[in-house]
C-alpha cells in the first residue's frame, strides 16, 4: 500500500508539472466570445501523459526519500479519468493511471486509481486561461462534483494551468508543481504531466 500511494502520487492528475507554465495551445476567443466559470460546469473526461522520475532504494525493492535515494527511475504515465465541475470551478475525478519503466523489465508496472479534487483559483474569460490546485487521495468517492472523503487518505497536493477552447468543450492542462503530504519524505524527484479534457455532452 505503501509503495502504490508513493507511486499514485506521480500524477495528477493528478498532476515542474499540471509544469513548467501553461502551453498555449488555444483560447476562448478563438470562438468568438469569452467562457466564463460557470459556462465550464458539467460532466467531462480526459486523457493526459508524461513522465516521472521515482527515488528507490538500493535494492530498487521501495521508495526512498530523494534527498537520500541511491537510484533515479524514469517512468511513463498514462492517465484517464472523468470528472464533474460546479460553477464554482470545483471540480472532483476519478482517476485511473499507470506508470512503467522507461526502459528494462526488472521493474514492473503500476496501476492506479485515485480520486482528485480540484479548485479553480483564478480564469480570465477573455483569454480562456486559468489557474488552480487540488488535493489527491486514495479512497473516497464523488458525489458529482463534491468529495465525499470516506475512508480517503490524503497523498499530495498540486497546482495546475489551463487553457479552454471550442466554446468550454476542451480544456488542455498542464501540472505546474505537485508535493507529498505534510512532512512526507519526497520520493518523486520529477514529473511533467498534461492532459486534454472534454466536455460528455458539447454545447454550443
Amino acid at each position: 500500500m505503501k509503495l502504490r500511494i508513493a507511486t499514485g502520487f506521480g500524477l495528477v492528475l493528478f498532476m515542474a508539472t499540471m509544469i513548467g507554465g501553461p502551453a498555449r495551445v488555444s483560447h476562448a476567443q478563438d470562438d468568438g466570445g469569452g467562457v466564463t466559470l460557470a459556462d465550464l460546469a458539467g460532466k467531462f473526461s480526459a486523457r493526459g501523459s508524461g513522465f516521472l522520475t521515482l527515488c528507490r532504494n538500493a535494492g530498487l525493492t521501495g521508495p526512498q526519500d530523494c534527498a537520500t535515494a541511491p537510484n533515479l527511475v524514469p517512468l511513463n504515465i498514462t492517465e484517464v479519468w472523468h470528472s464533474t465541475q460546479d460553477t464554482a470551478g470545483n471540480i472532483c475525478s476519478v482517476n485511473v493511471s499507470t506508470q512503467a519503466r522507461v526502459f528494462g523489465q526488472n521493474f514492473p508496472a503500476f496501476v492506479n486509481l485515485h480520486i482528485d479534487v480540484w479548485t479553480t483559483a483564478s480564469f480570465d474569460p477573455t483569454t480562456g486561461s486559468g489557474t488552480g490546485s487540488g488535493s489527491q487521495y486514495v479512497g473516497g468517492s464523488c458525489n458529482g462534483a463534491v468529495f465525499d472523503s470516506t475512508g480517503a487518505t490524503k497523498v499530495g497536493t498540486f497546482t495546475f494551468s489551463f487553457d479552454v477552447s471550442d466554446s468550454g468543450n476542451r480544456i488542455e492542462l498542464i501540472l505546474t508543481g505537485s508535493s507529498p503530504v505534510g512532512g512526507a519524505p519526497r520520493v518523486v524527484a520529477g514529473i511533467v504531466f498534461s492532459a486534454t479534457v472534454i466536455r460528455l455532452q458539447p454545447q454550443d
